[in-house]
């Protein structure tokens, strides 16, 4: 059983006349007054400098808007009218803004609800409805002929919504060790021993607050489309304000912060894995780390809301798919993507289910006091693959953790619902076993065949949250610690190849 509260509240009026009736201009992305047609100017509230940051931050930071969500909390409100004192009541869960039934006034729910349904910041929407109906026709031409359902489609049911993302900065330290190869030619190479440790810094990395898209099955749910058009230009976010919301939908965030530092963790350690990578870009046949570690010392969130053009639909070809697909345009960068039920294109019976938002390449990070070292250590001939054995400087675990995995399907079942970790998740002993001194005699012969093959990878085991997995090609350590005070505090994770 919910509560109704009173919550006292800030009035957003035009400053031009006064009047409370505002809502987006999608075509400028203000906000502008339904009376006298003035526009607002928005200051950008997520532009902080990254320098001051990097130093500043350390443990959790938490803004008002990413605090942990209380369930049944201030779900229904007493919006009080400054203008009439009338007294209005709102459910939060389905509204933040109401027109009071005595005045008219628009009044807003902008106190800090711990519900998930408050942000800290929002990008407004810049890009027109009709601008945006225009892009998914254009996507959805490329497939007329295909399919029959592709012709029934109307776009111009799409509706603007707003999703939940985290917006986090992360300062971490990042150690890898393995070999690298340079090509000699004719199946000879170079072998190096080589090292890297740095700190590295990732500005809004831009991850999902919704467990139903962090939680990707393809085989229960459509395809993650609202990764796929990401990023967004969130140095452009401005501070919360409900009358955005007007004449759009919203989804709450359902994820808390305890829930969200794996995922922080494994994707900051692609953007740290893709810059040492181009720090050694000489190594033209690739390195085989064998083993990682990232240490984050400081996180900064905020919670947003991201404007998106939507457009769902039913397979009506097929009555026995109970699916709903769906196409979407970024409202302020006009990408495009969706997902349909067209058999034989692609690798699955879903276009676009490879998409996703690369954010090893696509979120801004900055590395620093890069120590290098990089030891010749043999040369290997006869080799016939045109890469190094065990190559891994471009895996990307943080994608595949949330469902968007570009890895071999044996990888995929390690990360099919998240990282799976936890001695709940632990494969029989016995198994384990016969399954490593399999594996053992494989990468042995393979080895020799390749004329060296990569360093082994040793075994961690212990803490409250460990998982350990032996796949045909290395072995996998998960390890978290959480330090209670300043000089302990860190998201440890360790991948031994």
């Amino acid at each position: 059983m919910t509560d109704t509260k009173s919550v006292s509240i800030e009035m957003h009026r035009c400053p031009n006349c006064g009047a409370s009736d505002v809502s987006t201009n999608t075509g400028t992305g203000k906000l502008r007054c339904k009376y006298c047609k003035h526009e607002f100017e928005n200051v950008a509230s997520n532009s902080d400098d990254p320098e001051k940051t990097f130093k500043t931050i350390k443990g959790d930071i938490v803004s008002s808007g990413a605090s942990n969500i209380i369930p049944g909390q201030d779900v229904v409100v007493t919006l009080k009218c400054p203008s009439c004192s009338a007294e209005v009541v709102v459910n939060t869960a389905e509204n933040l803004s109401i027109n009071c039934h005595w005045c008219r006034h628009v009044l807003t729910a902008s106190h800090k609800i711990p519900n998930g349904a408050v942000p800290d910041i929002l990008l407004p929407f810049s890009i027109k409805k009709e601008a945006a109906v225009e892009k998914m026709k254009e996507w959805l031409a490329q497939y007329k002929g295909k399919s029959e359902l592709v012709d029934k489609l109307n776009p111009e049911d799409a509706q603007g919504v707003y999703f939940p993302y985290w917006i986090v900065d992360v300062k971490g330290h990042m150690t890898l060790e393995g070999e690298a190869e340079i090509s000699k030619g004719n199946g000879v190479a170079d072998v190096y021993e080589v090292t890297r440790e740095f700190d590295v810094f990732v500005d809004d990395l831009t991850i999902e607050s919704s467990a139903k898209r962090l939680n990707q099955d393809v085989s229960a749910n459509s395809n993650n489309i609202i990764n796929a058009i990401l990023p967004y230009d969130t140095k452009n976010a401005v501070a919360w304000n409900p009358s955005f919301l007007r004449d759009f939908s919203s989804e709450k965030r359902d994820t808390n912060i305890d829930a969200m530092k794996e995922y922080v963790a494994l994707q900051s350690g692609d953007i740290a894995r893709r810059k040492a990578k181009e720090s050694a870009s000489q190594y033209d046949r690739g390195i085989h780390w064998r083993k990682e570690h990232l240490s984050i010392k400081g996180v900064n969130w905020k919670a947003a809301y991201l404007p998106v053009w939507l457009y769902g639909f039913e397979n009506t070809d097929n009555p026995r798919d109970s699916r709903r697909y769906y196409v979407a345009v970024n409202a302020r960068t006009g990408e495009v993507s969706g997902d349909l039920p067209i058999k034989g294109l692609i690798f699955d019976s879903h276009i676009g289910k490879k998409d996703r938002h690369f954010h090893e390449k696509e979120t801004l990070s900055e590395v620093r006091d890069m120590k290098a070292t990089d030891r010749f250590a043999s040369t290997r001939r006869g080799l016939t693959s045109s890469k190094i054995m065990g190559c891994n400087d471009e895996r990307a675990i943080g994608s595949a953790s949330s469902g968007r995995s570009e890895m071999n399907a044996m990888e995929k079942g390690r990360f099919r619902n998240g990282a799976n970790y936890g001695s709940a998740n632990r494969a029989s002993s016995n198994n384990v076993g016969t399954i490593i001194i399999v594996i053992f005699i494989i990468l042995f012969f393979l080895a020799l065949i390749s004329g060296g093959g990569g360093g082994g990878g040793s075994h961690y085991s212990g803490g409250s949250y460990d998982y350990d997995y032996d796949s045909s090609s290395y072995d996998y350590d998960y390890d978290s610690d959480w330090g209670s005070s300043d000089s302990d505090w860190g998201f440890d994770y360790d991948y031994d190849y």
